[in-house]
């Protein structure tokens, strides 16, 4: 069913950024990477603008690397989507309807801040990744210089998160993960 338009809200390319986050998860250990800001004393997710070119999982991919130090993956979950099925001749009377994916790489959240007094907005496209940990070593990886990283329990990295809406976008990445992964 189309939207009406009194339910549609439009912004033209000037009134929008766009970025992408990820949630880096290390499987081995069940823990979460976060960013601690000192100077604020917040807890926050690694994330940031998307450039010209980037796919969304490419900013996602190389924020958390900038910001944490750490190079990750997006990590394929089992999630429920609204997306038709990538099928060559589709019909196009596909109806739209949620669908389980099995091993999806897509986004499974997107937040929407409102930024400035003037209605522009921030689009922010949320993945689940995993740390890469090859060579077995737990060496500290170097990410910017603001932010302290740390890895936590699941529980302990949502109780520590600032902000609400970041304590919820961790609870569904967990709930993706254990689902997926058991």
């Amino acid at each position: 069913m189309a939207a009406s338009p009194s339910q549609t809200t439009q912004h033209t390319s000037s009134q929008y950024l766009e970025s992408a986050g990820a949630i880096p998860f290390r499987l081995s250990t069940h823990q979460i990477c976060l960013l601690h800001l000192p100077s604020r004393n917040e807890y926050l997710l690694p994330k940031g603008r998307r450039n010209m070119g980037e796919s969304r999982e490419q900013v996602a991919l190389r924020e958390v690397l900038e910001e944490t130090g750490y190079a990750c993956r997006i990590l394929p979950v089992d999630m429920s989507l609204r997306a038709p099925p990538a099928e060559e001749g589709e019909p196009s009377a596909t109806p739209d309807v949620t669908r389980v994916y099995r091993d999806s790489r897509e986004p499974f959240a997107l937040q929407i801040r409102r930024v400035g007094a003037g209605g522009d907005v921030k689009l922010i496209w949320w993945f689940v990744a995993v740390v890469e940990e090859s060579g077995g070593g737990d060496g500290e990886a170097r990410g910017e210089e603001q932010f302290e990283v740390g890895f936590y329990g699941y529980r302990e990295a949502v109780e520590r998160l600032t902000f609400q809406g970041d304590r919820e976008l961790v609870e569904q990445a967990i709930a993706l993960v254990q689902g997926t992964y058991g």
